[in-house]
């Protein structure tokens, strides 16, 4: 393997004759550097990173073990190939350096040959394993960007077929954003948010109303209050969602995905605190933290929008209502929390506007 620099090999021995002894035989295909001590070797390293590191086992005040040791508990350092070189025989102490983390064993006295090809393999080795976390990368980074893509497809057919605005989804989802942050900075117990599963929040808020699909279009595209009867059927978007979801997750086979959190928001998103919402009538933290933040959110956003029956409330006045129903629709605490991030929920919707359809319907919601 060609290099477009040399790699840098660190030797670590306490007997200068065998540090010169390996920087000459390994100055012309690599940058070499000596340390004569283990603390010298963990000073070198809060300086420069090497790309491998030859280390004698045998040492006065500092062994090669604790070095070792040393080395293995930093994180940006720990998966540097580290070859040990010593004097010691025998299975028990190859076996004690492999299980602190060295990836090679070199017996002593010190051939040049065994040194080079053994450094050469471990380089190869080392860049490799690199190569591969680069693509994993950026395959990983291309998975996301399709599945952010899907997403928004969905929830851009979602959209049409309601005849609502794509600004919804925007918003709500930016809205979302502000709350999962918020609660990466909490510490409150139950509300402590794994960044991958905040990411998913937000990811999958977009979907929340894709169970309106199945809604027939004289009750979805009604431009007008609904009936009690006509509301029942409306709050089926709630399940059907749930199943097209739960579909999609039987025939991936994958319960850890981000079709799992969107379940959640999808079938959760309006229950409320006191349990008098639907479709299941859950309570309190039974419902999925992720479905509480979707209903302020989309709450919200419903309140500051003009509706078909009704004119747009003022930030004010939408705010006014929240914190009334904190307590019975909305989980309390985290109203409490995000209390100084609702300005930022007024500012997202004054930047994410409506888009202009022909047909006066909009998304329906019954607050």
């Amino acid at each position: 393997m060609k290099y477009s620099k040399k790699p840098i090999v660190l030797c670590v021995d306490d007997e200068p004759t065998n540090l010169k002894f390996l920087s000459d035989i390994l100055k012309d295909a690599y940058e070499v550097y000596s340390a004569p001590s283990g603390e010298r070797a963990l000073r070198f390293l809060s300086a420069k990173t090497p790309d491998l590191i030859l280390l004698d086992v045998e040492m006065p005040k500092m062994n090669g073990y604790e070095v070792i040791k040393e080395i293995k508990k930093e994180p940006s350092f720990k998966d540097i190939p580290v070859i040990f070189l010593t004097g010691l025989e025998g299975m028990r102490n190859e076996q004690t350096a492999f299980d602190l983390g060295a990836v090679d064993y070199i017996l002593k006295p010190i051939s040049s040959g065994v040194v080079k090809a053994r450094i050469g393999l471990q380089i190869d080795l080392e860049n490799y394993r690199r190569h591969m976390e680069e693509l994993v990368e950026i395959r990983t980074q291309q998975l996301s960007r399709t599945q952010n893509t899907i997403l928004d497809m969905i929830a851009n057919m979602t959209s049409y077929r309601d005849q609502e605005t794509g600004g919804h989804v925007r918003r709500t989802t930016e809205y979302i954003r502000i709350i999962v942050e918020r609660l990466y900075k909490e510490k409150r117990p139950g509300y402590i948010l794994d960044p991958a599963y905040g990411e998913g929040i937000i990811n999958s808020a977009k979907l929340h109303d894709i169970g309106k699909i199945a809604i027939p279009d004289m009750i979805l595209l009604k431009p007008a209050k609904l009936t009690t009867e006509e509301f029942d059927i409306m709050k089926e978007h709630t399940t059907y969602g749930e199943k097209f979801l739960q579909d999609a997750i039987d025939e991936l086979g994958d319960t850890s995905s981000f079709l799992t959190v969107a379940k959640e928001i999808v079938i959760g998103h309006h229950e409320k605190w006191n349990g008098r919402g639907y479709p299941h009538g859950l309570a309190g933290s039974d419902i999925p933290i992720s479905a509480r933040m979707m209903a302020i959110a989309d709450v919200y956003d419903a309140l500051v929008t003009r509706r078909p029956y009704k004119e747009p409330f003022s930030h004010e006045t939408a705010m006014d209502i929240i914190h009334k129903d904190a307590g019975t629709h909305f989980d309390p605490y985290l109203v409490e929390m995000c209390e100084d991030d609702f300005a930022h929920f007024k500012t997202v919707f004054e930047n994410e506007p409506d888009d202009d359809y022909d047909s006066p319907a909009r998304a329906y919601f019954q607050y």
